[in-house]
């Protein structure tokens, strides 16, 4: 009863006056609205040179007032439009909130004024806002207006934001050729589509779309304005496709024009949000996608790791212009694979070469090998020029390709990935595939019982200010022993001396009156940076055995076991870490090898070699050895065979090395 006696009082004071029009207008919460504040009679006057407002106070601090024709005019969310019409004038309220609604009043400030009241309207479509990207030369973007049922045989409004505030391309009430730039297609239930054709830069900017609707009076048909598309053209440099594999990496580098070296480049992921590139000539990351906008080469680098099938989309790689981007489309492919090696570890000595292998797909084409090495991020960068000239690219069987590294040092250090990589005028892409860990490694040290030996550390002069560990077992590990510190030269420590030649960048410890026990693996370490493992082996006071023998007959070696419990060998070799590497004829695991055979005669504490059908190149230094956990024990064995009788083997002196097998 109360709300009709309300409604009643408010048609009674809109009937009073025959000057003052009551008019009711609805809007979006969020949307935006406009609507003509129309004279209540329809006479011609001379009001066209009259101030015309738009206010919900007198001061006019809620609304717009200006004097100005054929000219928009702004305040804040708030527009109005004079044409010199003195029957009317044109107002638009931009993203409506809750506060505008209610009392507002209308007219010029001499002859006439109307009361507007503004009400929210309760549609669930209302006050919807999306953004949509373009490219320049597409086809055609498309996008739906939804609005509630009640406003089926509505008229249907899409305007444009530009310049003025709002400029009318297409309405319902006209038909629409499939051929214009913009077309509407009303499904008349829920929704209608908007088409623009042959996207150009032009077209970019915010759009508005919604109904015309009748308000409280015949004359005050307004536009309610339900959704806000904001269409971002961007300007499509080329697309490229690049193909990557599961669980490994991929290295993808665009090229923009120099002069937008200095804008700000972005990484877009299908729809998604744009990723921007905060900082220059830094890598930033987001997840596990790392970037670096590299402002001296006008590049965007990006470096994405651990791929999986949810990476596999289009990507846009772009720079960011005042009116527009411009970027590469990428369209990355992630293949399950599974002949794809993990992680190898390869060990070099310092100075001398090693060499990678890497595998790559067959059916990439007109493809070039590439290498690069991780960084503290685990980012792998390329090669730098000054070091590549030491990497060398060999062909081998399809598919595969082979890396030397030649004069390796302790900086060649870490993990490198390898694989293949596809260059195209504006992109350069890496699909990494094999991943290897490079360790360097010194040449083994040999120290004599009872005498003293040096264990040289080199090290990479941008540690040459830090403190330098020499350990027993891999430094900063539970199990690792301390020996010695570069810091501490002036502590008096038995048998260990050290020396620090930072202009050498060497790292010296002296071990003296050496023992049994002195012999393992040592590490050189700074910090955390590098390990670097060195061998030091010992040769002890005991027994050379020598055994003569005749061409074509056979000779049985017996070697004493000092230990038990373990592996055993016969090898052949000069010194002893040559004869394990690469001159084993039998051991415990392999009893029997061509003219090789071994048997162990565990009551006496001793295995036997038999070799026959014996040839003078036979002659030479063989070595029988133990192997626990890594330590080795080696007896010395000569042996001569020539084309006389056989006679039997002498034992002549003793002679055992200890040494530790090469990590």
């Amino acid at each position: 009863m109360k709300a009709v006696i309300i409604i009643f009082i408010f048609i009674t004071l809109c009937l009073i006056s025959g000057q003052v029009l009551c008019v009711r207008v609805f809007g979006c919460t969020g949307g935006s609205l406009m609507f003509k504040c129309m004279i209540s009679n329809q006479r011609e006057t001379d009001d066209q040179h009259k101030v015309k407002y738009f206010c919900r106070d007198r001061g006019c601090k809620m609304g717009i007032s200006t004097d100005v024709q054929s000219r928009w005019v702004y305040n804040g969310r708030f527009a109005l439009y004079d044409d010199g019409n003195s029957r009317f004038f044109t107002v638009f309220i931009r993203n409506l909130s809750r506060e505008d609604y209610g009392e507002y009043t209308c007219g010029n400030n001499q002859t006439w004024n109307h009361d507007v009241t503004l009400v929210e309207s309760k549609g669930s479509r209302c006050g919807t806002s999306v953004i949509l990207d373009g490219y320049l030369g597409q086809k055609k973007i498309t996008f739906r207006c939804e609005y509630d049922e009640k406003f089926k045989t509505h008229t249907k409004v899409f305007y444009r934001l530009n310049e003025d505030p709002v400029h009318v391309l297409n309405s319902s009430r006209s038909s629409q050729s499939s051929e214009e730039k913009f077309s509407l297609s009303d499904s008349h239930e829920d929704h209608f589509t908007v088409t623009i054709r042959d996207i150009s830069a032009a077209d970019g900017g915010v759009y508005l779309c919604g109904v015309e609707r009748d308000g409280s009076h015949q004359s005050s048909t307004h536009i309610t304005f339900i959704k806000e598309i904001q269409l971002n053209v961007s300007g499509k440099i080329t697309s490229v496709q690049v193909q990557a594999y599961s669980s490994k990496s991929v290295f993808i580098t665009c090229k923009f024009p120099q002069k937008f070296k200095g804008n700000k480049k972005f990484i877009q992921k299908d729809s998604s949000q744009k990723i921007f590139v905060e900082e220059q000539n830094q890598w930033v990351h987001h997840d596990k996608v790392h970037m670096y906008d590299d402002s001296s080469e006008g590049r965007l680098k990006v470096f994405i790791s651990d791929l999986t099938a949810a990476d596999e989309a289009t990507y846009r790689y772009g720079v960011n212009i005042t009116d527009h981007d411009l970027f590469t489309e990428i369209k990355l492919t992630v293949n399950q694979v599974d002949h794809f090696p993990a992680l190898s570890k390869a060990s070099a000595i310092i100075g001398e070469s090693v060499k990678l292998t890497c595998s790559f797909p067959e059916k990439h084409d007109e493809t070039f090998t590439h290498i690069c090495k991780e960084n503290k991020e685990k980012i792998c960068e390329s090669i730098s020029s000054s070091e590549k000239k030491r990497f060398e690219f060999s062909a081998s069987p399809a598919g595969v390709f082979t890396v030397s590294i030649s004069n390796v040092s302790v900086r060649d250090a870490g993990v490198y990935w390898c694989g293949a990589e596809t260059r195209d005028t504006h992109l350069t892409s890496v699909s990494l595939t094999n991943q290897h860990q490079l360790t360097p490694t010194m040449p083994p040290v040999v120290g004599r019982e009872g005498d003293s030996s040096e264990i040289k550390c080199p090290y990479d002069e941008n540690h040459s200010t830090e403190v330098k560990h020499l350990c027993k077992g891999k430094c900063f590990t539970n199990d690792a022993q301390n020996i010695i510190q570069s810091d501490e030269a002036h502590v008096n420590k038995t048998k260990i001396s050290v020396k620090d030649e930072t202009e050498l960048n060497l790292f010296t410890v002296t071990l003296s009156d050496l023992r049994a026990e002195d012999a393992g693996i040592y590490w050189c370490a700074v910090k955390e940076a590098f390990n670097l493992p060195i061998e030091l082996m010992i040769v002890l006071k005991d027994a050379l055995f020598t055994h003569e023998a005749s061409v074509g007959g056979s000779v049985s070696i017996s070697c004493k076991n000092v230990r038990t419990q373990t592996q055993r060998l016969f090898c052949r070799g000069d010194q002893p870490n040559i004869c394990v590497r690469d001159g084993v004829r039998v051991s415990s695991n392999t009893r029997t090898s061509g003219r090789f055979s071994l048997t162990d005669e565990t009551s006496a504490g001793v295995f036997t070699v038999n070799i026959s059908n014996l040839t003078e190149e036979d002659s030479g230094k063989y070595w029988c050895a133990e192997e626990t956990s890594g330590s080795f024990v080696f007896t010395e064995v000569h042996l001569h065979v020539t084309q006389g009788k056989t006679s039997f083997s002498t034992m002549v002196t003793t002679k055992t090395q200890t040494y530790q097998k090469t990590f």
